[in-house]
């Protein structure tokens, strides 16, 4: 998969990736490697996430709503904290999502890989603006 995005191509990122299922956090592992990023993780787990934020640079996450039993809010705080630019996958409804993270986009699956690398570019864009 030979596909560089145009966030990618001005400034590859570190990118956290927060998905407990091992297929999708592979599927998009491999897709935001092949457009020039670096993936901070996949982390299957929001304990494993909160981990990767403390221990080293982040640039930008995309994580996913429901994380087992669990939703992932907790990390959504802490980027926050972080002031690191996030957002969210999910198949859940909008309403879902906490009111507090209005500001945060929303990519709903099933998506395409092109989708994604999409909804990651502007998230990377919120940075830089």
């Amino acid at each position: 998969m030979q596909v560089q995005s145009a966030a990618a191509a001005a400034q590859p990122a570190r990118i956290l990736v927060l998905e407990d299922d091992v297929f999708n956090a592979m599927l998009m592992e491999e897709a935001l490697q092949a457009a020039g990023h670096e993936v901070v993780g996949p982390a299957l787990t929001i304990p494993r996430a909160m981990k990767l934020l403390e221990d080293g640079a982040v640039d930008a996450a995309v994580i996913d709503l429901q994380i087992n039993d669990d939703v992932s809010f907790d990390v959504g705080r802490r980027l926050d904290e972080l002031q690191i630019p996030w957002a969210i996958t999910t198949g859940h409804a909008p309403n879902a999502i906490a009111p507090r993270f209005s500001h945060v986009r929303v990519l709903p699956k099933p998506f395409t890989v092109a989708s994604l690398l999409k909804f990651v570019d502007a998230t990377l864009q919120s940075r830089l603006g």
